[in-house]
């Protein structure tokens, strides 16, 4: 069973820059977004291209909004998209990807695992 990983726009971005974006969608992994970081972050940053890869766009229902809202308050600092991917993660039980540190401290007071681009890279380095 595929590992998935809750990618903030971060991540995407750094393994773009690094031209490493295939090679990770290659590796066990399904990787997913929350829709309102899709449509406010990535859709015109190359969301076509994402989604080709496979991308998996995933919606919070109310509960999960109401918890997304809360770490907003909670953490101000925090971009509501940010918000969204702690929740969706957290709801589910998966992998959050952040480059983030607020958010990554944050993924961790919340008991939620999360990891870097490092993290990946050296999951990619062991195939």
């Amino acid at each position: 069973m595929q590992q998935i990983l809750v990618s903030d726009t971060s991540v995407l971005i750094d393994l773009k820059r690094g031209s490493l974006l295939e090679a990770s969608f290659r590796l066990a992994f399904r990787f997913v977004v929350p829709d309102l970081l899709y449509e406010r972050e990535l859709k015109d940053w190359g969301g076509e291209d994402l989604t080709r890869l496979g991308l998996v766009i995933e919606q919070l229902d109310g509960a999960g909004v109401s918890l997304a809202l809360a770490y907003r308050k909670r953490m101000p600092a925090l971009s509501l998209p940010d918000c969204f991917a702690l929740a969706l993660a957290q709801i589910h039980s998966w992998v959050l990807l952040s480059g983030d540190s607020a958010l990554s401290r944050l993924a961790t007071d919340e008991d939620v695992e999360c990891h870097g681009v490092l993290w990946l890279l050296d999951k990619d380095a062991r195939r």
